[in-house]
């Protein structure tokens, strides 16, 4: 891989297979000139971004200030500890715009409240305690005091990014997995235990839930009826708590359960009280 520009010592632009490609790697262009070989060792990232998006990265990399790309990357590298497959590249561009314009605006006194920070929290905690570590890493490294809401934006981001969705469209999907934790909270009028496996599952099915309903995506219904009036016979206050779901459902997204999608719940709300 040759150097066709050199835009700072730690991004190039090179080509492969006649295609232009942003690389990233710390002081992987140090000492060196258009034209040189890049040293592959030093290569962190090869950006594979659509035309516009890789437009934008190259706009945004003109802006800022080299250390936020480098403080983004190492985030970057972090989260992606946390997935079994890499996140959307395009998280590149969005968080490090993200994180800049998030210095800038706390150096000029505008602090922007997060309405989910606690939903965030709750939701996704692996993705929210790497983002407060990340929150502290940029407030050491720029000499400033990001607030935690930050911590919750870069959290979305990041969940944004493994779900490949639109930032939004994460935001509705928080939305919704919030609605139904409260519904099914205030009907059993009882402790859930956060910690436990049943209610990390519970939230892994719901997350996805959401994400099939605001895609307007349905479940193949392949429940046998009859397992369904068995599960409601056995489950009475749980198959009641779904009934409020579907009313919820139905009343804000216009949205029907199906049996596969009822079954689900109700089996998923049933370990977490064992009711």
């Amino acid at each position: 891989m040759k150097i066709t520009k050199i835009l700072n010592n730690n991004v190039v632009i090179s080509k492969i297979n006649n295609e232009e490609r942003i690389v990233m790697g710390k002081g992987i262009a140090f000492g060196k000139q258009n034209g040189q070989e890049l040293e592959k060792d030093k290569i962190d990232k090869v950006f594979r971004l659509t035309s516009e998006e890789q437009e934008r990265m190259l706009t945004l990399l003109n802006e800022i200030d080299q250390n936020v790309l480098l403080t983004t990357q190492d985030i970057i590298i972090k989260a992606n500890q946390l997935y079994e497959k890499p996140m959307s590249e395009s998280i590149y561009l969005s968080l490090t715009d993200h994180i800049d314009y998030a210095i800038k605006r706390t150096r000029e006194g505008h602090i922007i409240k997060n309405p989910l920070l606690y939903e965030i929290n709750r939701l996704y905690p692996k993705e929210y305690d790497l983002s407060i570590n990340a929150v502290e890493t940029i407030n050491r490294r720029f000499d400033i005091e990001l607030p935690k809401d930050e911590a919750g934006f870069i959290a979305m981001h990041i969940v944004n990014a493994s779900m490949d969705e639109n930032i939004a469209n994460i935001y509705e999907i928080t939305k919704i997995t919030k609605s139904i934790l409260d519904i099914v909270r205030y009907h059993f009028n009882l402790h859930i235990n956060e910690e436990g496996l049943s209610y990390s599952r519970f939230m892994t099915h719901l997350k996805f839930f959401s994400q099939r309903l605001i895609n307007h995506e349905s479940l193949n219904e392949v429940t046998d009826e009859s397992l369904l009036h068995v599960l409601q016979k056995k489950h009475v206050k749980s198959d009641e708590c779904v009934d409020k779901i579907s009313d919820f459902l139905k009343k804000h997204y216009d949205h029907q359960l199906s049996n596969d999608e009822r079954v689900y719940l109700i089996l998923h709300i049933a370990r977490l009280f064992k009711s």
